[in-house]
């Protein structure tokens, strides 16, 4: 028998989740000068969404000066953690791609590089030609034009938040692995502590970063979070002849499909047009880093056409074919912010499988949030506030 944690009686507060956002919402407290807090993660660190995570680090493709700074904050910080904590994050800025194959699609790239670079990214215009040059296994006979931002990369989201996870310790925040949080205390409307097998914690502030499980936690006060967990694949092939690690990150949404080297193959991650969701009445809580049986039948057309990009991953064998739940939201957008219910109770879920390259950002925007009482950013389009209560509905979550 292990013995059981030792809980503090209180805390200024209290993030539940140990993924790589609440990681970094501790880690920013902390850093901001708040060491009062406590993390409890309810199995081990990454083990919902983070640790299968295919630790994209890019900062273009967002319209939103909010997101497009919180992604430049968070390469930066990926790029000079280790030397504060002793613990790599994985960042390698090999360089990102996104490929326009369409008109339109060429169109919509080239506002979204000029707001880009309005917002200090420095996004460069290339031919096919210099695709090919940049990852010359890629097929270009249909490419239009190539977006390239020369510093962003690839981070390994496992070791970005043990760094944060060392980062918020060695500035004083407290973290424990296998307490799971059962509820939230609430006294005249405001938060008042949580609820643990191991013992209540009084706390001033909640912060609910349970990732596809912040739904379900937050009902428990009545507090509307609508995300649902749904289907996320990639594919890595066998090794392949000339493949290195140094070639840029590539994107192709007309192909469905992301790629970069991994292992010497190739990972082929893939978001196709028509997603299943998982869960619709709620994620197991005793779900742990776990895979979901791929669906062959249903990602097969989408497979072939993002893998006819990069032809020499046809002929490849497969490694393996991964598929792990992600939480998605109405818009495509966090949900962020204190709860219109419960006053205190601040939630940061629904990432969309942006959680690695916003990550850093958003927990910095958490943290000044919570210290100061008001974001020092524009959230509108993150705000829970902007959310409806029939959007958490089983029908609306499916669809």
């Amino acid at each position: 028998m292990s013995t059981p944690p030792v809980l503090p009686k209180r805390a200024r507060v209290v993030v539940i989740g140990g993924g790589i956002i609440g990681c970094s919402v501790a880690y920013h407290l902390a850093q901001m000068g708040w060491k009062d807090v406590v993390l409890l993660e309810r199995d081990r660190l990454t083990s919902g969404t983070t640790w299968h995570a295919a630790g994209l680090m890019v900062t273009f493709g967002s319209t939103s000066e909010t997101s497009t700074e919180m992604r430049k904050y968070t390469r930066d910080l990926y790029a000079r953690l280790e030397a504060e904590t002793g613990v790599s994050t994985g960042f390698k800025p090999v360089g990102f791609i996104e490929l326009a194959c369409e008109p339109d699609r060429l169109e919509e790239y080239r506002r979204v590089s000029a707001f880009n670079r309005h917002c200090g990214v420095d996004v460069l215009e290339i031919s096919p030609g210099e695709v090919k040059e940049l990852f010359p296994l890629a097929r270009t006979d249909d490419v239009l034009a190539g977006f390239y931002v020369r510093e962003d990369g690839r981070a390994n989201p496992v070791d970005a938040t043990m760094s944060l996870a060392k980062g918020a310790r060695l500035l004083g925040a407290t973290l424990l692995e296998c307490v799971p949080v059962t509820g939230v205390v609430t006294k005249r409307g405001a938060v008042a502590g949580v609820e643990t097998p191991y013992g209540t914690i009084e706390a001033e502030y909640v912060v609910n970063c349970a990732g596809m499980w912040a739904r379900q936690l937050a009902a428990k006060n009545g507090i509307n979070v609508p995300l649902q967990a749904a289907e996320h694949y990639y594919l890595i092939t066998d090794k392949i002849a000339g493949l290195s690690p140094s070639w840029p990150i590539l994107e192709d949404p007309g192909s469905y499909g992301y790629y970069r080297e991994e292992v010497g193959g190739l990972m082929v991650g893939l978001f196709e047009p028509v997603c299943a969701p998982w869960r619709i009445g709620g994620i197991p809580e005793d779900f742990s880093f776990g895979d979901l049986a791929p669906d062959w039948d249903r990602m097969g057309p989408y497979l072939e056409k993002a893998m006819r990009r990069i032809p020499a991953s046809l002929d490849a064998g497969v490694r393996k074919f991964f598929c792990g739940p992600e939480s998605f939201t109405p818009d495509l957008r966090p949900i962020v912010g204190e709860a219109p219910e419960v006053r205190n109770y601040f939630v940061c879920a629904g990432l969309n499988s942006i959680g690695i390259l916003t990550g850093g950002g958003l927990g910095k925007v958490m943290a000044h949030w919570i210290i100061h009482g008001r974001p020092e950013v524009d959230v509108t389009g993150m705000h829970i506030d902007r959310l409806h209560t029939y959007q958490s509905n089983p029908e609306y979550r499916r669809t």
